[in-house]
């Protein structure tokens, strides 16, 4: 199965989740599907997912995404990830998605596939969906603080959540299979007995997955995405703060005025606090996420050069063109020609 995607278009964050005929059964849909220099806004909502979808979230601990759906076009869905540790186990069908620069492609048919990933700070999160697969998978997402809190010994387990993308192949065993099958039977709970069997059904998961990831004898991947920083395994917080909202932010005007404000500190003081953390200034770390952006799009054939010099914040294409090269040592163009090969 083959992405095909010459669509102009990614998913954005006002994506609804309705509901057809069911609990469970439900339809992702893409409200304002084009382009935002080409907004149509007669143009029909287009459905992307359906099926027997799970969400689910327990405050202040886990969020459960995935089921059994069907994907019902080639596309390829963008958006942003927050701080947290990224389980994802695949049953059956393709998933093809990545965090930045780290990129996965599983298909169950040959092997049934898991994998844990650490995100220390919000990262571009990219999926692409295949018109016909048909998917059964399980997502739980943990925040940060949570793990942290319960940290008691400098172990395999502390070591791992430290690192930003370190990411482990999960075994999975009779167990493991067993706890995801059953979580997505019971993923839509509606009594308080089957809210509890749900949650209960899934820490036992997760004790599975940490046995696994703290019994091993290496399990540090650390790929840094950006290349920018030398992470210490003490992140400060006010700045991983920021970097969650300059992520989250991107395709607004962000000045360095504006992100002192935010982080309750004066210009200097930022610039000082961003230089020695990550070596760069903020202002140039904000111009590298959205080049970094603009080429997972250029990538997958999703925008023009001019659509991604504009996203990029580049009044000029031939600027825009400058900074990429100087970047990523290739001009934009040789992905335009890359994406139309494939």
């Amino acid at each position: 199965m083959k992405f095909k995607g010459k669509l102009k278009q990614t998913l954005p964050k006002g994506t609804l989740i309705r509901t057809i005929g069911g609990l469970k059964q439900k339809t992702i849909f893409s409200d304002s599907h084009s382009n935002a220099n080409n907004a149509d806004k007669n143009k029909p909502s287009l459905a992307l997912i359906e099926g027997d979808l799970i969400s689910y979230q327990v405050d202040n601990s886990f969020i459960l995404y995935g089921g059994k759906t069907k994907e019902l076009v080639d596309f390829q869905v963008l958006t942003t990830a927050k701080k947290s540790l990224c389980i994802t186990i695949l049953l059956a069908g393709k998933l093809d998605f990545g965090y930045d620069d780290l990129n996965f492609l599983y298909d169950a048919e040959e092997q049934q596939r898991g994998v844990i990933v650490s995100l220390t700070r919000a990262v571009s999160f990219r999926r692409t969906l295949y018109k016909g697969n048909q998917v059964a998978k399980l997502n739980i997402i943990l925040p940060h603080q949570w793990i942290e809190d319960r940290i008691r010994c400098n172990d395999n387990f502390s070591q791992f959540i430290s690192q930003h993308l370190a990411n482990f192949e999960l075994k999975l065993t009779t167990e493991v299979l067993a706890l995801t099958t059953d979580i997505i039977k019971s993923s839509a709970p509606s009594t308080v007995i089957e809210q509890m069997n749900l949650e209960s059904l899934t820490q036992q998961l997760l004790i599975q997955v940490f046995m696994q990831l703290n019994d091993a004898t290496s399990v540090i991947n650390q790929l840094e995405s950006t290349r920018l920083v030398n992470e210490s395994t003490e992140y400060d917080p006010v700045l991983n703060t920021l970097m969650s909202y300059i992520e989250a932010n991107l395709s607004q005007e962000l000045s360095v005025s504006h992100l002192a404000k935010f982080s309750a500190m004066s210009v200097s003081s930022l610039q000082h606090k961003f230089k020695n953390s990550l070596g760069i200034s903020v202002l140039s770390y904000i111009r590298r996420r959205r080049l970094n952006i603009a080429k997972k799009q250029l990538e997958a054939g999703l925008i023009t050069i001019s659509e991604a010099a504009y996203n990029a914040g580049y009044r000029h294409p031939s600027n825009f063109t400058s900074a990429f090269k100087k970047v990523f040592g290739i001009p934009p163009q040789d992905l335009i020609l890359k994406a139309d090969q494939v």
